[in-house]
């Protein structure tokens, strides 16, 4: 049961975005949850822009928003790591600070929660707002881990989750860089947690702009990926360790 959340994201150089979206963030978390129950971590990974100030300011506003930040730049993945380190309640929303996928989606994953208790879900974009290339790469790229990990995940790269707080906080995440969905849902799995799938609400980009990088993002994505597969060819040796969740 789904009594208290924590929204996790990161943002960089969301100046032009970041109020709008954390406030109706706030506006529709506390029409559903009392204040203690609910909390919003953003994670500001090294702005150049007025994102923190903007954070900081909504922090004094609500204080159900908690910001922190890295004074350098360090990559989507490792402030998403930093917000995730930072929630404390039972079930952590995993969000992007670009607006493509809309709060409501948490009514989503309540609704599959109720049907079907899982620890971990995951939503499925049945049209994606990318551009063709991204889309090709987040398929290829599915593909593949699918392969490596005996599934058949239509989005396994889907940022948007739904995740048990207590096994969200110990995956160990490694990425840096714009890979961070591919290895959530890898390490969930690996846990032996399998991912319930929904299909959820995804829209284009409102404001701003993106700081993916087609050549250098796809070369990224193509040298993750093998390491996502080696990984799993060691585990299946037993040269790693593995380690099974257990909900509490």
């Amino acid at each position: 049961m789904l009594t208290s959340i924590s929204i996790a994201a990161p943002a960089y150089n969301e100046g032009e975005n970041i109020h709008h979206l954390v406030d109706g963030w706030v506006k529709y978390l506390e029409a559903r949850f009392k204040p203690e129950d609910y909390e919003i971590v953003v994670c500001n990974d090294g702005s150049k822009d007025n994102t923190w100030e903007l954070l900081s300011r909504l922090a004094r506003e609500n204080p159900s928003v908690r910001p922190c930040q890295h004074i350098v730049n360090q990559g989507a993945a490792a402030a998403l790591t930093t917000a995730i380190r930072n929630t404390t309640k039972q079930w952590v929303l995993l969000l992007d600070s670009d607006g493509q996928y809309p709060i409501e989606n948490l009514e989503l994953f309540r609704r599959e929660l109720e049907r079907a208790p899982n620890s971990a879900f995951v939503g499925f974009r049945p049209r994606k707002a990318d551009s063709a290339f991204a889309r090709f790469g987040s398929w290829a790229s599915g593909v593949c881990c699918n392969f490596f990990h005996g599934t058949h995940y239509r989005d396994f790269n889907c940022a948007l989750k739904l995740v048990e707080g207590a096994l969200l906080r110990d995956l160990g995440l490694e990425a840096k860089g714009l890979n961070y969905s591919t290895e959530i849902s890898s390490k969930i799995l690996e846990r032996g947690v399998p991912m319930g799938e929904i299909e959820i609400m995804h829209q284009p980009r409102l404001r701003g702009r993106s700081s993916r990088t087609l050549l250098r993002g796809s070369a990224h994505r193509f040298l993750f990926v093998t390491y996502i597969g080696f990984r799993q060819l060691l585990l299946k040796w037993g040269l790693l360790q593995r380690r099974i969740y257990s909900p509490s």
